[in-house]
């Protein structure tokens, strides 16, 4: 079980946190995420608790960060862009460091479409805006700073790496 004040990663939401516990009518665990700037409260059932798991902590934060460059992107690839898709959306539920690999790989394909003067698979990007905002919010909570920081601590991470150009 997960304390109250605990924060966690829900499949459909990212980061969470753990508000109580209610039995009626079934057991559930309150939780809050974040969406934007607005909050929403959830119920989830107890017995799904194996789909919820731990923030990563800050020295995995600190770690990810330092060794972002040999980070290795996602190497899988399917000639269904449909698929593909939906395989990395499902990377993102579980989290950093499967967050920060996601957008790598994105970024890299994007990037290698361009070079090939190719317009990049709309998919990418959908995909890349998701894993920004899911890494940002679970580092900013590991790191406990503000999601801007915690931006910007991986836009630099990124820029060291040569995969993003510095402006």
């Amino acid at each position: 079980m997960f304390s109250v004040g605990e924060h966690i990663i829900h499949p459909g939401q990212g980061v969470c946190t753990v508000m109580g516990y209610e039995d009626a009518p079934s057991p559930m665990i309150v939780l809050e995420a974040k969406s934007g700037h607005a909050r929403t409260r959830l119920m989830y059932p107890v017995s799904q608790l194996d789909r919820l798991h731990p923030i990563i902590r800050r020295e995995q934060a600190e770690a990810l960060i330092a060794d972002y460059d040999s980070l290795e992107c996602d190497p899988y690839t399917e000639r269904n862009s449909s698929l593909e898709e939906t395989y990395f959306k499902k990377q993102l539920k579980l989290g950093a460091p499967e967050t920060l690999r996601v957008a790598k790989t994105m970024r890299r394909r994007i990037r290698d479409a361009e070079e090939r003067s190719k317009k990049p698979s709309s998919y990418y990007m959908r995909v890349l805006k998701e894993a920004k905002r899911r890494s940002i919010e679970e580092f900013a909570v590991a790191l406990d700073v503000s999601e801007e920081d915690a931006d910007a601590r991986l836009h630099a991470a990124a820029v060291a790496a040569g995969e993003i150009p510095d402006n």
